[in-house]
């Protein structure tokens, strides 16, 4: 059932992969005692599950089945899936790799946005992915999309799997935001785009407190009689 506003107060912040949304979006939220959602961990979570189940991730009728098994949770800043905490466990490229596949799958994004839309029913919430303004929370009192040059996401990204110890090939890295891109703009099913009363902010040249800041100004706008 889709919840067509919230009770509370709700920012959203939309982008594609590499802009920082979820670092700015959980900070925000701490900095302003709101609750931060992370719906790209919970399609991470459906692609751990059935990477560990063996699941070709083109076989859409296999992952749409896997739903039937899977229950995810949030505990504070922790994602759960049945009850295991993979807050950790999904932050690899595998998984990035895997949930660009099976994320534009309409059951899939069905049942994840209904589990996203009731965690957003009341209180004060901010949540990031790719489809928030358009279609999670089309309501939100904020909207924020941010972006950055594809170049610069790319080193963002060789550099947070360099720290990790994880393999940090610049170029596939490069060759995989670009694909994943036009995968997300393209999409039948929930595309990413820009909602026209979205504020834009590059955040190419930016610090992350800069960001921050930024983000927390419009919210401070927003609430303004």
């Amino acid at each position: 059932m889709t919840i067509p506003h919230s009770t509370g107060f709700a920012v959203a912040v939309d982008g594609p992969g590499g802009v920082g949304k979820s670092t700015a979006a959980r900070r925000v939220a701490k900095r302003l005692n709101m609750t931060y959602i992370d719906t790209g961990a919970m399609y991470r979570a459906v692609a751990l599950y059935n990477i560990r189940q063996g699941t070709d991730p083109q076989n859409e009728t296999a992952i749409v089945a896997s739903l039937l098994h899977i229950n995810i949770t949030l505990d504070k800043q922790q994602i759960l899936l049945n009850g295991e905490d993979v807050t950790k466990s999904i932050r690899t490229q595998e998984i990035s790799e895997y949930t660009s596949v099976i994320s534009p799958y309409a059951p899939v994004r069905k049942k994840l946005i209904a589990v996203q839309q009731k965690f957003a029913a009341s209180g004060e919430v901010v949540m990031d992915g790719r489809d928030i303004g358009s279609q999670v929370l089309p309501w939100a009192q904020v909207k924020i999309y941010l972006d950055a040059d594809v170049s610069i996401r790319a080193q963002r990204r060789a550099s947070e799997l360099a720290a990790k110890g994880q393999p940090a090939d610049i170029t596939k890295i490069l060759e995989e935001i670009k694909t994943r891109d036009h995968r997300d703009k393209t999409r039948d099913n929930s595309p990413l785009i820009r909602t026209d009363d979205a504020i834009y902010i590059d955040t190419g040249h930016m610090t992350l407190e800069e960001v921050i800041d930024k983000i927390i100004a419009n919210i401070h706008a927003a609430r303004r009689p």
